[in-house]
């Protein structure tokens, strides 16, 4: 018998086994039935909304879902699962969410069940998608100098687990993003490119992602005839843009006037120049450490801060950019290069968008209190 040793020689059944004691330890938050709809705090409704706009955007088709509130919307319109939150809004995310919740907005019409046991039921759904992205970012730091790689581990289970227990299904695109990073790390550009493409779909905050895409497109257009190109790939990851680029401009100016939208830091300079700062001694630590591939990164998440609006879990898109490590060649200093970008995400996180990957601990102990 190969006993416990074959967890140390198998890095994938280590994490295997570490990512589903995480999910059971999790799921006992919706399971608990402390809070009114499943969630670590009170107050957090999207795991319940998502579905909604689902069935209704059933009845109206995709365009209406983007140019009118879910409030105007849903006149009419009878469904289990119905919820009175963020009705002044058009729906603020790609299309691929809604297949995404297509499940579990049949699943909140054709099952009766009472509205607490339906955000139970949409919150441990959002937990799988958050293990899995857990999964596959230690699978893709295996190998790595071990104080960078845990560093990183660790910031990605403490987003992870507060998005998903907050309701927010984060972990869906970021999971998309990871694997797209892992098939450039074995050099599979076009596998890459399906997966960006889907991660696009999922959310706008993907576009933390487009450095990653320039490589994978040049690894698969370069040296090759034209009509070797996987024209396929190539035509679904357009018509996946053209999707989102149109489907976020239909949504932006009704978006941009509804409570919804919160003022950048753009009209705070102080905090403009911390998170420049900060970002330019990053950039200089991953440019000399890594390759230009975490340096675009951290650009374009610069980027996101500055034009974002300021809610703690617009931070998630962050936790890609010290993923980025290693992808193309081995990074001189890894470990240093993972550790600032960690430091970078979490004083982001802090400054921009009013959170901290900390702040799950402080969220679990008021949960527990509450038990």
């Amino acid at each position: 018998m190969e006993g416990p040793g074959i967890l140390v020689r198998h890095p994938a059944a280590r994490w295997g086994l570490l990512t589903l004691l995480s999910l059971l330890v999790f799921s006992a938050v919706p399971l608990s039935g402390v809070t009114s709809l499943g969630t670590l705090k009170e107050g957090y409704t999207d795991h319940v909304r998502h579905p909604y706009v689902v069935w209704v955007g059933l009845h109206h088709g995709l365009q209406a879902l983007y140019t009118a509130p879910l409030g105007e919307l849903r006149e009419g319109i009878s469904y289990r699962q119905a919820t009175d939150h963020w009705l002044d809004v058009p729906y603020v995310y790609p299309p691929g969410a809604l297949v995404l919740f297509l499940p579990l907005a049949l699943v909140g019409e054709w099952v009766p069940m009472t509205p607490q046991t339906f955000g139970h039921v949409c919150l441990l759904y959002l937990l799988v998608f958050a293990h899995v992205a857990l999964y596959a970012a230690l699978r893709l730091l295996d190998g790595q100098p071990a104080g960078g790689r845990w560093a990183v581990g660790l910031l990605c289970w403490l987003v992870l687990m507060r998005l998903a227990l907050n309701g927010q299904y984060d972990g869906a695109w970021l999971v998309c993003g990871v694997l797209a990073l892992a098939a450039l790390a074995k050099d599979r550009p076009v596998v890459a490119l399906r997966w960006l493409a889907l991660a696009a779909l999922l959310h706008y905050r993907a576009l933390v992602l487009i450095a990653v895409g320039v490589v994978a497109l040049w690894r698969v257009v370069h040296a090759r005839p034209v009509r070797q190109w996987p024209w396929g790939t190539l035509l679904g990851v357009a018509a996946a843009g053209v999707l989102c680029v149109r489907t976020f401009l239909w949504m932006a100016p009704l978006a941009a006037q509804t409570d919804a939208a919160t003022p950048s830091i753009l009209g705070e300079p102080g905090t403009v120049a911390l998170v420049m700062g900060l970002s330019a001694g990053v950039l200089a630590l991953s440019w000399r450490g890594s390759d230009g591939l975490v340096t675009a990164s951290v650009g374009l998440g610069v980027l996101l801060a500055v034009i974002d609006t300021r809610h703690w879990w617009h931070a998630s898109a962050l936790l890609l950019v010290p993923l980025c490590v290693g992808v193309l060649r081995a990074p001189r200093w890894p470990s240093a290069v993972r550790m600032g970008l960690v430091v970078w995400a979490g004083v982001l996180e802090v400054a921009v968008w009013h959170g901290s990957p900390l702040w799950l601990f402080r969220d679990l102990n008021r949960f527990l209190r509450m038990v």
